[in-house]
């Protein structure tokens, strides 16, 4: 039986994987409703960023969405684009070989779609957050049915959502130079079973399916200053010049910005990467940003100063740039974030982090003042955010 109705989870039945990806996910989409007026309040985030040009956002946790009112009206004051944090990732989507389940991703689109916000897509082709099927069609040893999954997923989640989606995250973390593999790309499963064309490939999906979302490739540890985040930003450089110089659809790269202060920031490299970058034609977007604090002292005003002004040193670089887009943080609510949950963040005295801009009474913290007066006190591009938000 398929459940009906605008929110729905679809049960495709047995069978190849292909048919649970291409066929009937396709057939019933969900109406996501029509684009609403817009929802924040003139002393929030997104209205300061938007006087520049600029868009603030958050990722969606879709639990607190879908239990807390608090944090709904909280992104409805502060967000003017938002992104699901896992509702949109392969394994949510299809957990079981036969099952297409676009519940959560559907419902966070109507949510953005009635507030007048944007809608970014995260994230197409991983190394995680790939269902077991799917990994073993990829160990298979078959480039055909390892094509025809990716072909068959990035379709699937392409149609559903055309012109609905601003901006598609089409490749995820994919350099690792200390992998040893050529170009510098991270050892994956997708790699291993389609080599390194593999990149170029799924760009050129999502334009075939999709020719009005901007195509993305979303990196993390390229913010910093350490030798091997270096060797990291040369090879990003490399890979986007060899993209470009192929023909390879892409029209934006995302730097997520997981910002850590146990690492030094230097304003003078970051802004030769993103002049670099933008220098080749593409925009900038700022996806995924917190401050991990271990390195802050456990008094909370402290800690907080040092999140503040970590923040403001890097936003303040970034909006020099005139390709820069988007900022969005990943989560908006302190007892959410994943620095908190992940072994390798958590803070050694053990204390929840503090790397978002609201704690755990939705009250607003220094960093959400850091943040206001980075976008307040901006260059005004304008224009020029403009022209690269028409340049699909």
């Amino acid at each position: 039986m398929i459940p009906h109705g605008p929110s729905r989870r679809a049960v495709l039945g047995s069978g190849a994987a292909a048919v649970a990806l291409s066929g009937r996910a396709e057939a019933a989409p969900s109406p996501f409703g029509p684009l609403g007026n817009p929802s924040w309040s003139a002393d929030g985030l997104q209205a300061a960023a938007a006087v520049k040009g600029l868009a603030f956002g958050s990722a969606v946790p879709i639990t607190r969405f879908r239990q807390d009112r608090r944090w709904r009206s909280l992104a409805e004051r502060e967000c003017g684009i938002l992104v699901c944090e896992n509702a949109m990732k392969f394994s949510s989507v299809v957990p079981r070989e036969g099952v297409f389940d676009s519940v959560a991703a559907d419902e966070t689109l109507r949510f953005a779609r009635a507030n007048g916000q944007r809608m970014r897509g995260h994230c197409l082709i991983w190394h995680e957050g790939l269902p077991p099927w799917a990994e073993a069609i990829l160990a298979s040893g078959s480039a055909s049915r390892a094509e025809t999954l990716m072909r068959q997923w990035i379709g699937a989640m392409a149609r559903r959502y055309r012109g609905t989606i601003e901006a598609w995250d089409v490749v995820n973390e994919i350099v690792v130079p200390a992998d040893h593999r050529p170009g510098g790309l991270r050892a994956t499963p997708w790699l291993a079973a389609l080599g390194p064309g593999y990149v170029d490939l799924a760009f050129q999906m999502l334009k075939d399916e999709d020719p009005g979302a901007s195509a993305v490739y979303n990196e993390n540890d390229c913010e910093q200053k350490a030798d091997w985040i270096d060797e990291r930003r040369s090879a990003i450089l490399r890979l986007l010049e060899g993209m470009l110089k192929r023909g390879v659809p892409i029209n934006r790269f995302g730097i997520q910005a997981h910002l850590t202060s146990n690492l030094p920031f230097d304003e003078t490299t970051l802004r030769k990467f993103l002049r670099e970058i933008a220098g080749m034609g593409l925009a900038i977007e700022i996806t995924e940003l917190d401050i991990d604090d271990r390195a802050f002292p456990a008094d909370v005003a402290a800690r907080d100063r040092g999140v503040a002004d970590l923040a403001r040193r890097f936003l303040e670089t970034v909006f020099d740039e005139p390709a820069v887009l988007n900022v969005l943080a990943w989560d908006l609510y302190d007892p959410d974030s994943w620095l908190s949950i992940y072994p390798a963040r958590r803070r050694p005295d053990g204390l929840p982090q503090r790397g978002l801009p609201f704690d755990a009474e939705y009250r607003r913290k220094p960093l959400w003042h850091a943040m206001h007066a980075a976008f307040r006190g901006a260059p005004d591009h304008r224009a020029a955010r403009r022209r690269l938000r028409a340049k699909i």
